[in-house]
């Protein structure tokens, strides 16, 4: 192996990167071939593709060496020779290269990320989306284009392939040039609304004065969207009549981001589990209980990011806090399309998308992390639902953490153990036990949006909680540990309760177990209770025949222990004990 040279024009190496798996070979004797059992580069690439020599002016000239081989340069049909300088795309049949002798643009490629890739306009370098290379076709299909003017790239570079050229099987008749994505479009954010992607300056502003009210694409009732073109001294976007307008919205849905949304680093935290598993009740006391351990013991303040997005949890959390009687705790479920779904436009239709409750973390004036909970519906994750029509899903691919809460009052053998706990939930009649099939169902979708082989786990944290410990705890060889000691997190005692948890489940319920370490290699097992106690069945009112917490003895257990774990693992804000 050898070096480039000391500047730019040297032209003593050329460096050959593998899209499929990022990896880089260089070469500087001249000419060389690629493919073929000659071939310079080792490569599995049987047949002899081209041949590569140095020109007297210091650029490269590529030539055809089969003509049956379907080889294309910066997009186009090499059936004769081509020059090319610094950089330049090689395809190869399927295979995608890129050709560089550059040492500033091989150090980007050597940052690249091929297990994602950007689809952008070639013309603006407007990032439209980022996805795995498998749903590259799929993306831009689905948005109705026919791929003339959009490229694609690998994730942390800017050199692009044509997509008319990759997935076209004609000749190539694209144009001999290589596709840059602009600079200031380098990284795409994701909407945390319609989880479509959009580059930072394509994010449009919310217009603040009243004869502005009326957008072409959310109706009459909402605030214009507009791109700003004009700012204050303060650097805050002016509307046409001249009102500063702070609030920004996704390009794509046209929703209304949560504040300093684009500025802050984020962390996203999928809530998973069957219908009436409690979830809604975990959520709106695991706020509380968060605000108060993240910073009773580890000195990090959790602060309402979204006021007004996180509005219904808020109240939820309050009405359960703050209730006098059973009747008035009493907390909806989490409809497919109720009060923690909205409906937003994606893709040239309405569908339903979970709300995003947006927080931020906060510790000795470090910068702020943000934190998104997204309360999904079970019904999101029953086989035959289709992702498209229904993408609410989508955001448990690309999180920090996922949490599956397994309800042991609605599984058959943890009642049996249990036995006779006068527990009302225990007593439920007609309840579908299908939480096995809501996992399995999660890991299909997962690595279907990843597009990874169905063997292959992914690294994301996987919290399974074992709620409602309250009523089943005793059932333990031996009790669990608090793992928050001094002010840090102790992973041995993460680590050994999740040993005796998973002991429990795999001699009650050894197919949760098995779905859950067949999807995430980061995965642990935690007993909790949102609310500390049996509840009780009413028996007059309104509300007769439904179960309800008592206020007076709600007292949660545990509930932030998850959430804590998965932070540690993705935020420096836990201490962790000294091994």
């Amino acid at each position: 192996m050898f070096g480039f040279g000391r500047n730019k024009k040297s032209r003593s190496s050329l460096a050959l990167v593998d899209c499929r798996d990022a990896s880089v070979q260089e070469a500087k004797n001249f000419p060389l071939k690629i493919g073929g059992g000659e071939s310079s580069y080792k490569t599995d690439i049987d047949m002899p593709a081209l041949e590569i020599s140095e020109t007297k002016r210091g650029t490269f000239r590529a030539s055809p060496v089969d003509s049956s081989a379907v080889v294309k340069i910066n997009g186009a049909r090499l059936s004769e020779p081509v020059e090319f300088s610094d950089a330049a795309t090689l395809q190869i049949g399927d295979r995608l290269f890129y050709l560089i002798s550059s040492c500033e643009i091989l150090a980007r490629a050597r940052a690249m990320d091929v297990s994602k890739w950007l689809v952008f306009y070639a013309e603006s370098g407007r990032i439209e989306d980022e996805v795995p290379f498998a749903r590259l076709k799929q993306s831009v299909l689905s948005r109705g284009l026919n791929g003339v003017g959009i490229a694609v790239c690998p994730r942390n570079f800017e050199l692009g392939f044509l997509f008319s050229a990759v997935f076209s099987d004609a000749d190539g008749s694209a144009s001999n040039v290589l596709v840059p994505i602009l600079a200031e479009s380098a990284s795409a954010v994701t909407c945390p609304l319609c989880w479509l992607k959009f580059d930072v300056g394509d994010a449009m502003s919310i217009a603040v004065h009243e004869s502005l009210r009326g957008d072409p694409v959310l109706g009459p009732a909402e605030m214009l969207r507009f791109l700003p073109t004009s700012f204050n001294d303060d650097g805050v976007p002016l509307d046409p009549a001249g009102m500063p307008s702070p609030d920004i919205a996704c390009p794509h849905c046209r929703k209304k981001l949560p504040p300093n949304y684009l500025e802050l680093d984020r962390r996203i935290f999928s809530i998973v589990g069957a219908p009436s598993s409690g979830k809604s009740y975990y959520l709106s006391v695991l706020i509380r209980e968060l605000q108060v351990s993240l910073y009773k013991n580890f000195g990090v303040v959790l602060k309402d990011l979204d006021p007004s997005g996180n509005m219904l949890l808020t109240q939820m959390k309050n009405s359960l806090f703050s209730a006098k009687k059973p009747e008035d705790a009493i907390l909806a479920k989490t409809a497919l399309e109720g009060l923690m779904y909205e409906r937003y436009p994606r893709f040239g239709k309405l569908v339903a998308l979970p709300k995003p409750m947006t927080y931020s973390l906060s510790h000795d004036g470090a910068p702020e992390t943000s934190i998104i909970f997204y309360d999904n519906a079970g019904e999101h994750f029953e086989p035959g639902l289709d992702i498209e029509e229904s993408p609410g899903a989508l955001h448990v691919a690309s999180s920090s953490g996922i949490f599956f809460i397994f309800d042991p009052a609605s599984n058959r053998n943890f009642k049996n153990a249990i036995g006779d706990y006068p527990d009302p939930q225990l007593t439920i009649d007609g309840r579908l036990d299908q939480q096995d099939t809501i996992l399995s169902e999660m890991e299909v979708r997962i690595k279907r949006i990843l597009a990874i082989e169905p063997s292959r786990k992914i690294d994301t944290p996987l919290a399974v909680i074992i709620g409602k410990c309250d009523i089943w705890r005793h059932l333990l060889k031996e009790p669990v540990r608090s793992p928050i000691v001094g002010g840090k997190l102790d992973m041995s005692v993460i680590d050994s309760n999740s040993a005796l948890l998973r002991d429990l489940m795999l001699s009650l319920d050894p197919s949760i177990v098995a779905s859950a370490e067949s999807i995430s290699s980061n995965l642990r097992y935690f007993a909790l209770s949102a609310l500390g106690h049996s509840p009780q069945t009413l028996t007059d009112g309104p509300c007769a025949g439904k179960i309800a917490p008592i206020p007076s003895k709600i007292h949660p257990i545990d509930v932030e222990i998850p959430t804590i774990w998965a932070l540690s693992k993705s935020t420096d804000l836990i201490p962790l004990t000294d091994k």
